[in-house]
Order: structure tokens, then sequence, then C-alpha cells
């Protein structure tokens, strides 16, 4: 097995906190801790052979980041192998509305070649990985509002380093879906700002 011991150090070492107000009541505010949660890897785990994948889940069987304990909420989840078939039956019926003579317009050319391998929680947004070149490995984030197809990373292990350290657009589009709802208070909250061990500080666009 190729561990990346690096990447699954950073991961279990990073935490840090979201500084949120309440939305549609800005005056109140709260601080929301976050840490990434991946469990260990499986050696009997059969995947294909497209670059990235087996480094990556030969570091982790699943992984979730920026994940809020009291809600449950995060942002990313990317599943272990024995899950991509039921997300990949959550992802097509999004696509079952396009025409034949629409797909060149809206859809890319490996959507029939790709693995579903995780997903924005409780968005509608699922995380997806073309098997047939050139764009074989890359990570892809399918956004159903506006029906994109966003690059994340070259490859899953790429995609997770660079969610370490996000910028004041990428940590927008994570606001945009969590609201760090829990049982105690109905509420719903914005992120403004990120701090962590990292040194980075990050705010959202207003």
């Amino acid at each position: 097995m190729a561990i990346l011991e690096s990447l699954r150090s950073e991961v279990q070492s990073h935490i840090g906190q979201f500084t949120c107000s309440e939305i549609h009541r800005e005056e109140n505010t709260k601080t929301v801790s976050f840490r990434h949660a991946g469990s260990p890897p499986d050696p009997d785990a059969d995947l294909p052979g497209v670059q990235g994948l087996r480094d990556f889940y030969d570091t982790f069987a699943q992984l979730t980041l920026y994940l809020d304990e009291k809600s449950g909420d995060a942002a990313f989840f990317i599943a272990s192998p024995s899950q991509w078939s039921e997300l990949d039956s959550d992802f097509r019926p999004w696509l079952e509305g396009i025409e034949e003579d629409e797909e060149e317009e809206y859809l890319p050319d490996w959507i029939k070649d790709c693995l579903v391998v995780g997903e924005i929680p409780q968005s509608g947004n699922y995380l997806l990985v073309p098997t047939s070149d050139p764009d074989a490995g890359k990570v892809f984030e399918f956004e159903h509002d506006g029906f994109e197809f966003i690059e994340l990373g070259q490859s899953l292990p790429e995609f997770v380093a660079r969610t370490l350290d996000l910028d004041t657009s990428r940590l927008t589009a994570i606001a945009s879906h969590v609201r760090f709802i829990t049982p105690e208070e109905n509420r719903q909250w914005w992120i403004n700002e990120l701090n962590d061990n990292r040194g980075n500080v990050i705010r959202t666009e207003a």
C-alpha cells in the first residue's frame, strides 16, 4: 500500500474555527469548530486504474472534510468504493431532463465514464472523477443549481491537499451549503471567517 503519510498527517492535524452570524439576524454570532474525519484504508478495496484513486484509498477508506460534530454538517464527503454505486444512483436522475440534442451543450464528454466518489452533504451536489482521457482522475463538483461541472483538483489527493487551504471563493461556496443547524436550536448560520492552525484567515464574500 502506497500510503500518503504526509497528506494523512496534514488532514489529521488540521483543525480550526468558523466565525458565523445568524442568517437574517446578523447581530447574533457564534463560533463553530471543525476537523476532518477519515477512516483507515481498506486493503481489499476494488479500484480501477485511474490516477490518484489508489493513492487516496491506500490512505483513507473514506473522508469527511470540515466536519462540525455538533450539527453533523460538513463541506465534503469522499465515500468508500462500496458506496459509489449508491451515490451514482442518487446522481444520475439529475441528468434525465437533458435531451439528446442538448447533451453536447450541457454535459462533459466523460459524463458516461465517471465515478461518483462523494458528495457535498445535504446539497444535491456530487464529486465526480472521470475515468476516460484527457480528464481521467480529475475531481469535479456537479453543482445542480447552475448545472455546472466545476473542476476542483487534478486528482483526489491533490483536491484534498488544496481543500486544506481554502480561498475566499471556495469558502463562500462551502458557506452556501452548510448551516450548522443543531437539534437544540433551529437556527441557520452563515460563515463569515475561517481561522485555522495552518495560519489561514479567510473571509467569505459579502
